[in-house]
């Protein structure tokens, strides 16, 4: 079904007509930054800390009176509310809903972007996101004469460079500022 392009908020016709690069307009970003904030507020608020204790232990956070059914299903809404906002984005981007672009392999490369930024850390799935999708556009698109060969051989590098950043790195790309200052830490 081909759905009607609608405004994204109600101060969108207050907006002047500029685009950004999403083509989702300044009132979209605007409520994206608003979004963040809000979900960066809670995660160190009592509820965050009660969230990262869920986590890390969910024993030891269920023996310093963390409800855990309840937190597990409050995180879940919290992570679904946040995807039908994303869901409401993306049908007013591309005007027509199908469940053609929402593959297996979509989910995989969600869940791969996450561990690749660091999982449990507020920026991990951007940084992630954004090594997932330049990563393999950059090895398939070298047009340096000695890297010709990754043209056909992208993805096979593409995979050796997430396994090793699996090996080297499990808490993912932000974990290195942890690592540093576990070095630099007085023993």
């Amino acid at each position: 079904t081909s759905l009607p392009r609608r405004p994204l908020s109600p101060t969108w016709a207050s907006c002047p007509p500029r685009r950004l690069s999403l083509g989702l307009g300044v009132p979209a970003t605007n409520e994206y930054l608003l979004l963040s904030l809000l979900l960066a507020w809670l995660l160190r608020s009592p509820w965050g800390r009660a969230f990262a204790a869920l986590r890390d232990n969910p024993i030891r956070a269920e023996s310093l009176g963390v409800n855990i059914t309840a937190y597990t299903l409050l995180a879940f809404a919290i992570g679904a509310a946040c995807a039908g906002v994303g869901g409401v984005y993306y049908a007013s981007l591309v005007e027509f809903i199908e469940p053609g672009p929402f593959h297996f392999s979509t989910s995989l490369m969600m869940l791969l972007a996450v561990i690749v930024g660091g999982s449990g850390r507020f920026f991990g799935p951007v940084v992630g996101t954004i090594v997932i999708i330049l990563l393999p556009e950059v090895l398939r698109s070298s047009s340096i004469e000695s890297l010709k060969f990754m043209q056909k051989w992208y993805l096979v590098f593409f995979g050796l460079a997430v396994v090793a950043l699996m090996i080297w790195l499990p808490g993912g790309i932000l974990s290195i500022a942890d690592r540093f200052r576990k070095r630099e830490a007085p023993r």
